[in-house]
């Protein structure tokens, strides 16, 4: 099974075991306010929220994955990469629990996630969107080489949508 190593964090895919280890930020309100998905309310949500990562990642070889620190082995979040069925854009996305907000972790998972997609699945192109307030999160994209693409709207949310080519990075097509 793949993995991500990056100095502090080792990211994997979700089990279908993992709903209880990642139920406390799925349904953390404040966590989730910036998702157009919206928290989850139950275990059963959870159990359904990964069943369909575990589907995403068979089909596409990528999904959200979970987040674990290296040092403590303590799940922390999730990070990956998603394909929205309305455009066929691959989206980045990232979240971790509060007590390890304002630390770089999201943007460490961010990059090494974009290693991977290029890299390792070949991918040439990425977006990743936030509410237009989540600026927390609109830096990390900014940070990661990221550069404003749009304004949209996302599950009935308005979202700025940033886009990033494998070129910017690797200077290769």
């Amino acid at each position: 099974m793949s993995t991500i190593e990056t100095p502090r964090l080792r990211l994997r895919p979700f089990h279908a075991t993992d709903a209880s280890v990642a139920y406390p930020w799925l349904t953390d309100a404040e966590i989730m306010r910036y998702m157009p998905t919206g928290q989850d309310h139950t275990l059963q949500q959870v159990e359904a929220r990964l069943a369909r990562y575990i589907a995403h990642q068979d089909r596409h070889g990528y999904s959200r994955w979970l987040i674990f620190d290296r040092a403590t082995g303590e799940p922390i979040g999730d990070a990956g990469l998603l394909t929205l069925p309305e455009t066929g854009e691959i989206e980045l996305g990232y979240r971790l629990v509060k007590p390890r907000w304002g630390q770089g972790l999201a943007t460490e998972a961010a990059q090494g996630w974009l290693a991977y997609a290029f890299d390792h699945l070949g991918l040439t192109d990425l977006i990743a969107f936030s509410h237009p307030a989540n600026s927390a999160s609109v830096r990390v994209m900014q940070k990661c080489g990221f550069h404003l693409r749009r304004h949209d709207q996302v599950g009935g949310m308005e979202v700025v949508v940033y886009g990033i080519q494998r070129s910017t990075i690797t200077g290769q097509g």
